[in-house]
């Protein structure tokens, strides 16, 4: 099987977000080049067999709608998807295990030199939100953040809060929200070993929902959960508009990884990067390609 060229070129279109030291610079806005084409969904009547996906959970529910559609178009081929995280979905990619990984941060060198490549097929916002029943905050600086992360800043009342300890959530290090928020908002700044660590975006969301006084942080697509409030940073909302243009300052791509790509594996990949495709994108509150 050889790699199809046809999905990397939206790999052109998403410019890089720039975040060290837990201080914000302003972001490259994402544009799209005037001259790409637009990736049109073929359909092959001859495709048939069992396919394993896996990966980031903030990518499974792209991934899990559009093998949902493929169903309709294609009844003899099964597609299964774990949500394992990104780490996870891209070592079994290189392993073998899956055929189609999914990431929600880039590739480290080490994977990009062991053969592992990338394609965006959405961009997201990584949401600072609270319990919206008992932290009366709406905006914090991605300093502050940083410091409730690292355990300096312990209670509410210390940021014009009310008197109540931070209750801190926080993802495994396999997750690639996890890594993406430590790079951008951290930086050099470690993670406090305290705080209580979830298994995915629905899990923190679930718990930041139930818990006074939580803090977390999750994917675009979930902050409508029930019992969220998601925080402005540094006066900026996660918004599509502010991704668009660069101004939010934790922001990144959501990827699709492969080594190689076989016939349905890149008419797969074609679909998500289709009208239909990206139209699944937004209608899960996720951000389309520009």
């Amino acid at each position: 099987m050889e790699k199809r060229l046809s999905v990397m070129i939206v790999l052109l279109m998403v410019a890089a977000t720039i975040f060290a030291g837990g201080k914000q610079e302003t972001q490259a806005p994402v544009t799209a080049p005037a001259s790409a084409p637009a990736v049109t969904a073929t359909y092959d009547s001859t495709f048939k067999g069992d396919l394993a996906f896996g990966g980031s959970t903030t990518v499974d529910p792209i991934i899990t709608a559009a093998i949902e559609e493929w169903k309709e178009l294609y009844p003899n081929v099964h597609i299964s998807y774990e949500g394992v995280g990104s780490s996870t979905g891209i070592k079994g990619v290189l392993a073998g295990t899956y055929s189609l990984g999914a990431a929600s941060r880039e590739l480290k060198a080490a994977e990009a030199a062991s053969g592992a490549v990338t394609t965006a097929v959405a961009l997201d916002a990584i949401a600072v939100v609270v319990n919206s029943n008992s932290v009366s905050l709406s905006n914090l600086s991605v300093e502050d953040v940083a410091k409730i992360y690292a355990g300096e800043i312990t209670n509410w009342k210390e940021l014009g809060g009310a008197d109540s300890s931070i209750v801190v959530f926080n993802r495994d290090e396999a997750s690639g929200t996890y890594e993406t928020f430590e790079k951008k908002v951290m930086g050099k700044t470690e993670f406090m070993k305290a705080a209580s660590v979830t298994t995915g975006n629905g899990d923190m969301a679930a718990k930041v929902g139930a818990t006074p006084n939580a803090i977390g942080y999750v994917g675009l697509g979930f902050i409508s959960e029930k019992g969220l409030k998601p925080l402005s940073l540094n006066g900026v909302e996660a918004s599509i508009k502010n991704v668009y243009n660069g101004t939010y300052a934790v922001q990144r791509n959501l990827n699709v990884v492969f080594t190689e790509l076989g016939k349905i594996e890149d008419a797969f990949v074609n679909y998500i990067l289709s009208k239909d495709g990206q139209d699944i994108v937004a209608d899960l509150d996720f951000i389309p390609l520009p």
